[in-house]
């Protein structure tokens, strides 16, 4: 027993004794006596309601009720779960003090605002109720009753007590009010404004009668706020009647309606039509099926009407016809515009094949005057050197005349020869600046009167002039000839007999203070056009000149000259009026650096021999070419010039001037074959072969000597010191090119039988020549520290005693992978082994062939085997 506090007590008719307090219910139970107790569950929504109890009744179909303070619970013994009321079902108040039970087993409970009928539906399952609540309008002496103050006589009446006394009557003598009440309409409101029958709103009539004979009305678009009164006419206790209304349309189900107010009010409703619906709830609870009705028509605005969605379709077809028509013509612009450029595209390339052809064209022109030029250069020089020989040892005017003829004509012809060979080395960007010192005074002077003889036979007036007598500088002697020379003969070419030809010579000061040699050639021949002053210096310009002048040049001359000026960082530029000749300016630095003074230190190594990759050129295709570096050491320039221009085509070529610097770049780049001169200064062919062959890092390059001396006791010395061929001047060049490739293909297959040998195991690998002997101590070293993830190609390459560059081109020539590589792949072969023969996990194995990462480790594993190393164990053990 818990209660300490007993508010209730009541025996239930199997004898059971129901004591209540404060702390819930305990039951006696009679049979046993033994205690059940009931309290609140917060957690389960079927137990006691409130742990203060009031009251305990029970009625004729078995159901114990039971008021607390929290509202009333209903224990239905069968199931022994609570049913629990409150306001929201229907009660007065949640506080029920007394319960009494009418003869027709009707439930009646005093609260604290009212009475409270409940009537049972027990053929429903669960039960339902059904709430008739009594106040002061219905005669009871105040709506507060006192605790427990409830009694039934044996008449059958009910007697409950209150503040104000006490009420007795007999239930079965109270009904309900049967009448049905009446409704109507009370007023309409727009805007919040009463409307009357008849008024004119917004120049149109709302209600024609009044809103309570009403039944159906028009509202504009704008008319769509408006608000609708209604009551119910029942003069007996008309608060007690309950309102409920729909919009149809707009509303999904009834409201309830505030009685103190009773209207509805609607905003912004769209066009359309409504029906506003009315009804009444009887005194039982049940709602009146009856109900008055209100159609409302809201007319559209225009935009949304019948007229307006007519027109909209009509638009939207006609937007679509023109999107159509509109899509139909950039359709045919588009295939105008697309024909158009695929005939364009057609010409286009029309004109690159053209114009390929004509550049091939012009290339095998050029390529064939260069060849011819290279050989008129030879009888050239034999002819000038007798020529100048008999000069020496002449005595007679006559004779020295006649020779000095000779002698000036021959050097016009080889300065003609020297241009197309230099505008080759132009096309090639070959052209380099070979300065010395000299006085450049008395050498413009010295040319300038070269052509005298041609000033007398056209009777030129021909003038030198200098504001100094001599000027000691480094130039290009030859290109400064060959400047001079150009524009000489074009001021002779185009000056008309009895002209002048001017050369001045000034020095110029800079505004920072260097000095400048200015150089001005003068004529007075036929001019050029202004619009066509800045083309001159283009390659192949020609300008129209008079049908008597035959000779109009190459056009090639001036563009040389300009190239020749830039290379001694000069300025060149013209000045001309048609008619009135051309005036031609040259600036020249007097304090001119030449490449040799940049480079007597430092070989002049190629641009192209800086990366380690430099003999693997990635070709046109799907297939990868290999174009091979070769190395031309040849003194003469015009004739390794002319070596180059032929296997550039081929092979990847360097240059050195002579033995020595062929030498340092054999050591520095490592080329894949040597082709040597014989006779140079400094260090000959056969020195250059010889140091080669006895030098463990250039042991392997291939080397071919080349010669004009056809002495068979020479070409045996260069065979015996390790030469791999011999060619004498002059020879084919398609044999040179075919031997060549046969020397470099055998180097090829040596490459790739190592490469077989390296796929062994790593500890398995045997050697014997000096090539295989430099693999087998590289794997070695690399074996030594497969554990090492620091160590590196700069630590392999000084433990073999190499630079890192001859370490790339030994190992890349002899196995056909870089350093890098080489180390990876043993790592990977040892890590392989590992994993068929040990236990170790792959992330041990990993760090222990030298990987920090595992990540790193499987990917590279995954590269080289084509497999996962978990796969690869899985292989192996299978």
């Amino acid at each position: 027993m818990r209660c300490l506090y007993v508010s209730a007590l009541f025996e239930d008719r199997k004898g059971n004794i129901w004591v209540g307090g404060y702390f819930g219910i305990d039951v006696i139970l009679k049979n046993t006596g033994r205690f059940i107790h009931y309290s609140i569950n917060k957690d389960d929504p079927n137990s006691l309601i409130s742990n203060t109890i009031n009251c305990i009744n029970q009625d004729r179909h078995g159901l114990i009720w039971i008021a607390t303070r929290y509202g009333l619970s209903i224990l239905n013994p069968e199931t022994n779960k609570f049913t629990s009321l409150t306001k929201r079902n229907g009660l007065p108040d949640n506080a029920i003090l007394q319960i009494l039970e009418d003869s027709k087993g009707r439930m009646w409970f005093s609260t604290a605002n009212g009475l409270s009928r409940v009537t049972l539906i027990a053929q429903k399952a669960p039960y339902a109720f059904r709430f008739e609540n009594f106040d002061e309008t219905d005669g009871l002496q105040g709506r507060e009753f006192n605790d427990q103050a409830g009694l039934k006589t044996r008449k059958g009446e009910l007697i409950f007590g209150g503040g104000h006394g006490f009420n007795i009557f007999d239930p079965l003598a109270i009904h309900a009010n049967t009448n049905k009440p009446k409704l109507t309409f009370t007023d309409f409101l727009l805007y919040n404004k009463s409307i009357k029958a008849n008024e004119e709103v917004n120049g149109h009539v709302v209600l024609s009668k009044a809103i309570s004979a009403t039944r159906e009305l028009t509202l504009t678009h704008s008319e769509n706020v408006f608000t609708i009164e209604f009551a119910a006419l029942n003069f007996f206790n008309p608060n007690k009647v309950k309102h409920q209304y729909m919009l149809e349309g707009f509303d999904k189900d009834w409201i309830d309606a505030d009685n103190a107010t009773r209207k509805a009010t609607y905003t912004n409703l769209d066009g359309g039509d409504y029906t506003f619906k009315v009804r009444a709830v009887s005194q039982e609870g049940r709602w009146d099926p009856d109900y008055i009705t209100l159609k409302i028509k809201v007319l559209p605005p225009f935009w949304k009407s019948t007229m307006a969605y007519f027109i909209y379709i009509l638009l939207l077809f006609g937007i679509l016809f023109l999107m159509r028509r509109r899509g139909i013509q950039k359709i045919r612009r588009q295939f105008e515009i697309e024909k158009e450029k695929r005939e364009a595209k057609l010409l286009i390339e029309n004109e690159r094949q053209e114009a390929r052809r004509m550049h091939e064209l012009d290339m095998m022109k050029i390529k064939f005057f260069t060849n011819v030029s290279h050989e008129f250069r030879t009888p050239l020089s034999l002819i000038m050197a007798p020529v100048d020989k008999i000069l020496k040892q002449t005595e007679a005017e006559e004779q020295r005349n006649q020779l000095q003829l000779i002698n000036r004509n021959a050097k016009r012809l080889l300065n003609m020869v020297n241009q197309l060979l230099d505008f080759r080395k132009m096309e090639v960007q070959e052209l380099r600046l070979h300065a010395r010192s000299g006085d450049i005074i008395s050498f413009i002077k010295e040319m300038a009167y070269s052509f005298s003889d041609v000033a007398e036979k056209k009777h030129i007036r021909l003038v030198f002039d200098s504001e100094i007598q001599n000027l000691i500088i480094n130039f290009d002697h030859d290109k400064i000839e060959r400047i001079i020379f150009n524009l000489l003969s074009n001021a002779f070419k185009f000056t008309p007999d009895g002209g002048h030809i001017s050369v001045l010579l000034a020095i110029l000061e800079k505004d920072s203070g260097k000095q400048q040699l200015e150089i001005k050639v003068i004529d007075t021949g036929i001019g050029i056009p202004l619009d066509k002053q800045d083309r001159i210096f283009e390659r192949f310009f020609q300008n129209e000149v008079p049908g008597s002048m035959v000779n109009q040049g190459s056009g090639i001359g001036l563009s040389i000259t300009k190239e020749f000026v830039k290379l001694h960082n000069g300025e060149i530029s013209v000045q001309s009026e048609p008619g009135q000749g051309s005036y031609f300016t040259i600036f020249l630095p007097v304090d001119l650096v030449t490449d040799e003074e940049v480079s007597i230190n430092e070989p002049d190594f190629p641009r192209t021999a800086v990366s380690e990759n430099t003999d693997w050129v990635q070709m046109g295709g799907s297939n990868s070419i290999k174009k091979l570096s070769v190395l031309l050491v040849e003194d003469n320039e015009d004739f390794r010039f002319y070596l180059k221009d032929n296997l550039n085509e081929t092979f990847n070529i360097i240059e050195a001037a002579n033995g020595k610097e062929g030498w340092q770049k054999t050591l520095a780049l490592h080329p894949n074959l040597v082709v040597s001169d014989i006779s140079m200064p400094e260090m000959n062919g056969i020195d250059l072969c010889r140091k080669i062959r006895n030098d463990k890092r250039t042991s392997h390059i291939p080397v071919v000597l080349l010669t004009a001396v056809t002495d068979e006791e020479q070409q045996l010395q260069g065979l015996e010191t390790g030469a791999n061929d011999y060619l004498t001047k002059p020879f084919n060049f398609e044999i040179l090119t075919s031997k060549l490739k046969n020397i470099l293909a055998m180097q090829q297959d040596m490459r790739k039988t190592y490469q077989k040998q390296l796929d062994v195991k790593p500890t398995e690998v045997e050697t014997e020549s000096l090539d295989e002997a430099f693999i087998k101590k590289a794997v070695q070293i690399i074996e030594k520290n497969i554990d090492n993830a620091e160590f590196s190609v700069e630590e392999l390459s000084s433990e073999l005693c190499v630079s890192r560059v001859t370490l790339y081109k030994r190992a890349l020539a002899l196995t056909g992978k870089s350093p890098v590589d080489l180390i990876r792949t043993i790592r990977l072969k040892r890590a392989a082994q590992l994993l068929e023969n040990s236990q170790l996990t792959i992330s041990q194995i990993s760090y222990k062939v030298g990987f920090k990462s595992q990540k790193y480790f499987v990917r590279c594993f995954k590269a080289e085997f084509n497999c996962l190393p978990s796969a690869y164990v899985s292989n192996k053990n299978k």
